[in-house]
């Protein structure tokens, strides 16, 4: 009985509009954000390059520096950005309060606003504007020194009242800073991010945690219209007392559904994925590395799956309990929130719907916030289970009552 049923609902799902939708919009955006190029620049660092591209510090002295750097041009061109709720909003700080950022700046550095906005523009000059490397390496390498004497505990103060001047969600928050300085890489530590990278992630797994960067953005809401659409076929056909009459149980009905959606929201995933592996494969044998040729479906499946099955178990519940396609606008709002209230691209898990990894390697820091990450798709992981659960138990209600819940207990 099961198997008919979750074959059954395959065949369906393969010839809904809704999924050819799904299918055409995630290759064409994870196409669209993916390049290939990137394998052909794939190569080991030579001593003596003027660039190495950069890395997340950890180094307070560097988090200090690097934070006041960003400070003297947010008060410098006076514009803030902010996500309070998860979504950009933009602030202009009164002529007081800019002065007031322009002494917490002296307080920290020891020096008049007017001298390090003389050192910021000197900086800037030593590089050329018209050469986006040069800006990204002279962006990186500005730093602005504090005062003798300053402590990281008077730091994380001074950054309490900027933040009581800009308002929540700025950069200036220690849950951001303490994860966004970046600093240029020497030889030798890129040298060790290569070799980190062919060891631990034979290439194509570092590569996967980038296909899964992007595609965790679309796939935190394509699969809702799955659900809902799915959820709300059986009452758009007036089939719903046909379908309360089965034989088969509730658990039956519910979770067969749910597992055929399921698989075929994950089989253009992963045919994706093993597409768009293949040349990093090819550039890994250049190298003289194996490739994990499994990376396609490790990665994507302990990344995006718990993603996948907690949208769409959710869409399953909301729609069931409310027979209404209220699961659309609470989780694509869910889904936005999740995307810009992420604290930095690169390793901001904690509970984090989507979980962003936007760079190519920096293994070692991944393998180091593994843990929290493992943490963060188990949590998704069991409330799927736990959505799909309630919604088997709203279903039987509903099959012993003959209709919805919802809307018997309004007319009742």
């Amino acid at each position: 009985m099961f198997g008919a049923l979750f074959f059954k609902e395959c065949k369906q799902v393969l010839r809904s509009l809704v999924y050819l939708i799904y299918v055409v919009v995630f290759v064409l955006f994870i196409t669209g954000q993916m390049s290939s190029d990137s394998a052909v620049r794939l190569q080991a660092p030579v001593p003596g390059q003027s660039y190495y591209g950069t890395t997340v510090t950890k180094d307070e002295t560097l988090i200090m520096e690097g934070t006041l750097a960003n400070l003297v041009g947010d008060v410098y061109h006076n514009s803030w950005a902010t996500y309070p709720l998860g979504f950009y909003k933009g602030v202009t700080l009164t002529d007081r309060e800019t002065e007031q950022a322009e002494a917490i700046l002296e307080r920290c550095t020891g020096k008049p606003f007017a001298v390090l906005l003389e050192e910021m523009t000197g900086h800037f000059g030593e590089y050329d504007p018209g050469s986006a490397e040069e800006m990204e390496a002279a962006q990186t390498s500005y730093r602005v020194s504090v005062r003798e004497g300053f402590t990281y505990a008077e730091f994380e103060a001074a950054m309490e009242e900027i933040c009581d001047l800009v308002g929540r969600g700025s950069a200036y928050e220690k849950s951001k800073y303490e994860y966004s300085i970046r600093v240029p890489m020497t030889y030798e530590l890129a040298k060790e991010e290569f070799d980190a990278l062919c060891e631990k992630d034979r290439v194509t797994r570092a590569y996967m945690r980038l296909f899964c960067d992007y595609a965790g953005i679309v796939l935190a809401i394509l699969p809702i219209f799955i659900g809902v659409s799915r959820a709300l076929r059986d009452r758009r056909a007036k089939a719903q007392q046909v379908m309360f009459s089965k034989p088969a149980s509730g658990a039956q009905i519910i979770v067969s559904r749910y597992l055929a959606n399921l698989v075929m929201l994950c089989i253009p995933v992963f045919v994706t994925a093993f597409l768009l592996q293949q040349p990093f494969c090819y550039r890994a044998q250049t190298l003289g590395i194996r490739a994990d040729g499994m990376a396609f479906l490790t990665v994507p499946g302990v990344w995006l799956l718990p993603e996948i099955m907690v949208v769409l178990a959710l869409s399953f519940l909301i729609t069931e309990l409310t027979d209404t396609i209220l699961a659309v606008f609470l989780q694509v709002a869910w889904a936005i929130g999740s995307v810009f209230g992420a604290e930095v691209l690169v390793g901001d898990f904690r509970m984090r719907l989507i979980a962003r990894w936007n760079t190519l390697g920096q293994t070692n820091l991944f393998y180091s916030l593994e843990k929290a990450f493992l943490q963060n798709r188990g949590y998704y992981f069991l409330l799927a289970v736990v959505c799909v659960i309630l919604t088997v138990i709203i279903y039987e209600r509903k099959r012993r009552k003959g209709g919805s819940l919802i809307w018997k207990n309004t007319a009742g």
